[in-house]
């Protein structure tokens, strides 16, 4: 029998629950839709092996039963345990690191590891932003001051907050739905406001 960690979820759900799911892959786990098709498939919903996915083979039920026991994340009642997380995508961080500042994006960064409860790695980002951040500012003031320069050393931190901790932390390939960045915007624009205001009493 086909199994991973989703199929005794599927298997209490109706067909239309399952087609649903199914109609809206890109929302959900890889590993979840496998799940969904194994189970039309077993329903005569579907023919067999007409849908295949790229994804980790089956399990026999000896070990999706231990890593049940070992897991307490994935239950046969969770929701979201299925549905992808909502994180602020490395577009969004690549915008506000080289427009504001990397410690701008440092902090949408540190939302997504929150959200992920990894607070050791949000530590970690949050203590790179303020030195590279520090670092920038100290060093600017020994180099001509160039709008070129700054863009420089925002496009550093950014590659340095992607390919080494969203890649070490999140991973590659990491699947997510993207979060509005409305609220983060508004309170970025504001704070320059209030800078560029207080640069222009001196």
């Amino acid at each position: 029998m086909r199994t991973n960690n989703f199929t005794q979820n599927m298997l209490k759900k109706s067909n239309a629950e399952l087609e649903h799911i199914f109609q809206e892959k890109d929302t959900y786990k890889d590993e979840a839709i496998q799940a969904v098709i194994w189970e039309l498939e077993n329903r005569n919903l579907i023919e067999k092996d007409t849908i295949k996915l790229a994804i980790i083979p089956a399990e026999n039920e000896t070990d999706v039963e231990e890593k049940q026991q070992d897991s307490e994340d994935v239950n046969e009642s969770s929701f979201e345990a299925l549905v992808l997380p909502v994180l602020y995508s490395k577009k969004a961080i690549q915008g506000f690191t080289i427009f504001f500042s990397t410690l701008f994006g440092a902090i949408l960064l540190m939302s997504n590891l929150q959200k992920m409860n990894k607070p050791k790695a949000r530590i970690e980002v949050f203590v790179f932003g303020i030195v590279y951040t520090i670092f920038t500012i100290v060093l600017l003031n020994y180099l001509p001051k160039t709008f070129f320069l700054t863009l420089i050393f925002n496009i550093v931190g950014y590659a340095i907050l992607i390919e080494y901790y969203w890649n070490k932390n999140l991973g590659k390939q990491f699947k997510h739905e993207k979060k509005q960045v409305k609220k983060p915007l508004i309170i970025s624009l504001s704070v320059l406001a209030i800078l560029v205001f207080f640069q222009f009493l001196r």
